[in-house]
């Protein structure tokens, strides 16, 4: 494959320089093991979730975590065994994270994403039937390239992943994705496959080394956006100028959630707090959501109105968490 066309834009430039600051700085960060497996954790499950979602999947992100820590939800089969397979998807890449995306391990990510979701002849190997991306009329918005050369553009655009060593991770990562789902060499799953693919790059090349960032929750958010910039770069001749700024924007964005629920725990560190497993998990929820009442706190964390009492005295006193109102009408925020 050729140097796909970009350029290298002041903005992006920007975002880049920021990306990296901030990624350095987690990295420097002293974490707690419990709160970084707890990160890791809470970027599967949202990765998962959205991932999903944006192809239609309509679990909840409880349901999600539900299913990652193998507990029954009731829900329609086929939307859990996709929730099920992306868990179970991700959680190989990880693993595999270390060594370079090749065809073999590609196809094989596109089997465990699509396990009993599609016959035995199609999970794991390329299209043989010409596919669309169609759009929610049902128009015909793009046509990917034939089956018969299906195999040959994959296989150049991961030879060009594999000699691109100079290249900055973020941009290489974008360009897979975007290169990927328009070659769409699969019957389903293709959106997927791209994303889980696109973030095992990034892993490869030393970034999100703790794999913290939810960056699918960016897409999610906005998924007219996401499909909007994937086929603004088909508009401009395979112009990937912008489609990486985005894909820029959402690492910078990941970045600093990552960043800003660092430092919420480590207020309360430098207080000489030492947090429970569920002190770490309030500090996210209302890091996330803003001001709360004990109630709302409860269902969050799924435990009782005198538990979140017992979990929220010693942060107030250590100045980590401030409460306004009385009685029921008590709310929690983060202490500035």
């Amino acid at each position: 494959m050729e140097k796909p066309p970009y350029r290298i834009t002041d903005r992006l430039l920007a975002m880049l320089e920021k990306i990296a600051a901030l990624s350095s700085r987690i990295a420097a960060s002293r974490l707690q093991l419990s709160l970084r497996l707890k990160l890791g954790e809470e970027a599967l499950r949202r990765n998962a979730h959205s991932s999903t979602s944006i192809e239609g999947n309509r679990l909840s992100l409880e349901q999600v975590a539900a299913i990652n820590e193998a507990r029954e939800i009731h829900a329609d089969a086929r939307q859990t065994l996709e929730v099920s397979n992306y868990l179970k998807a991700v959680r190989w890449a990880i693993r595999q994270s270390g060594r370079n995306l090749d065809e073999k391990k590609l196809l094989r990510l596109h089997a465990l994403i699509t396990s009993g979701s599609l016959s035995k002849d199609k999970s794991g190997h390329y299209k043989t039937r010409q596919n669309y991306v169609v759009n929610g009329r049902g128009r015909i918005v793009y046509t990917p390239p034939p089956p018969s050369e299906t195999p040959h553009r994959v296989r150049k655009l991961l030879e060009w992943v594999r000699e691109s060593k100079g290249v900055h991770p973020v941009i290489v990562s974008a360009v897979f994705h975007h290169q990927c789902v328009s070659i769409h060499p699969f019957s389903d799953g293709n959106g997927r496959v791209a994303r889980a693919a696109a973030q095992w790059i990034l892993y490869r090349r030393g970034f999100d080394p703790g794999h913290f960032f939810a960056i699918d929750d960016f897409y999610a958010k906005d998924r007219d956006r996401y499909y909007e910039k994937i086929q603004q770069a088909r508009e401009l001749d395979g112009d990937l100028t912008f489609w990486i700024e985005y894909i820029a924007e959402g690492l910078l964005v990941a970045c600093e959630d990552v960043f800003d629920r660092i430092k919420a725990v480590s207020r309360s560190t430098k207080r000489k707090v030492l947090l429970t497993p569920k002190q770490e998990e309030l500090l996210a929820v209302l890091r996330e959501h803003g001001g709360m009442g004990s109630a709302l706190i409860g269902k969050k964390l799924k435990v009782k109105r005198a538990r979140v009492h017992q979990l929220v005295v010693p942060l107030i006193k250590a100045k980590v968490l401030t409460r306004t109102g009385r009685a029921r009408a008590v709310r929690y925020y983060l202490a500035d």
